[in-house]
């Protein structure tokens, strides 16, 4: 289940492409094609090995837990309390800022307890909150006259096969994403002068670029994570131990799709 994937990207989709932003030459010319060239390379041989650490990270298996328990407590008549079990206290006429601002909090809880802090769990935690106030606050009629139905509502939608798949690729979407400008603000640190990393932080048509490819590069995992979802809550219901095989199937495809995506830059 789960096989399909892109295929070979669209130049303009491929990581070299999107990198390339960043080599339009500036007025003075500090930065040039062939320093982009390099830093893409690094970058993606760097994500490499990071993507294989990222496997094991107790921080990132229990954030997507958490993502899967969220939506399926929405299917219950007493989902908030449900919420509450696993440490996400809602309040009334919850938003989806709310819902996403006790994730963090429930996740900080489990890695001070667990005292596996880590970049791979900040970025994690970081994924899933972008995704769930994306995809909730979307869903509700508004965000500042919020309505707990609204948001359970939104969260429902998500409980489904083809809810979980997008909910999942958002997810991976911006973990990639996030996980990717990590790698690369450290290559750049040690690549480029200050006044080259300064124009970098500064291009931000490059920052939505990235999460557009990171966004198309989880699509390998859209549908596998679907598959994986409704058949498991059927099957066994969905635990700790089984999201971690997840986690381990999911970053291999990840890691295969920028591998492809390298060799075709």
């Amino acid at each position: 289940m789960g096989h399909t994937r892109l295929g070979l990207m669209p130049k303009t989709r491929k990581w070299r492409a999107v990198i390339e932003l960043m080599a339009r030459e500036s007025s003075d010319g500090s930065l040039m094609a062939d320093d982009v060239h390099d830093i893409a390379r690094k970058a993606l041989e760097a994500a490499q090995a990071g993507l294989e650490n990222a496997k094991k990270d107790p921080g990132l298996k229990y954030t997507f837990y958490l993502l899967t328990q969220i939506v399926l407590a929405a299917r219950r008549d007493n989902w908030v309390e449900c919420l509450g079990n696993i440490g996400i206290n809602l309040p009334r006429n919850a938003s989806g800022f709310d819902l996403a601002c006790e994730t963090q909090l429930a996740i900080d809880n489990f890695i001070s307890h667990e005292g596996m802090r880590s970049d791979i769990a900040e970025i994690a935690q970081k994924s899933i909150g972008q995704a769930l106030s994306e995809l909730t606050i979307r869903g509700t009629a508004s965000l500042f006259e919020p309505s707990s139905a609204d948001l359970q509502m939104a969260l429902r939608e998500h409980s489904t096969k083809t809810g979980f798949s997008d909910l999942s690729q958002k997810f991976f979407g911006n973990f990639v994403a996030h996980f990717l400008n990590f790698y690369l603000s450290r290559v750049t640190a040690g690549s480029l002068d200050t006044q080259r990393l300064k124009q970098l932080g500064d291009l931000n048509e490059f920052n939505r670029a990235l999460q557009l490819h990171c966004e198309q590069s989880a699509r390998i995992i859209r549908d596998f994570s679907g598959d994986w979802y409704s058949k498991t809550e059927y099957q066994e219901g969905i635990n700790q131990a089984n999201t971690t095989r997840f986690i381990a199937v999911a970053i291999k495809k990840i890691k295969s799709e920028l591998e492809k995506q390298k060799e075709g830059s």
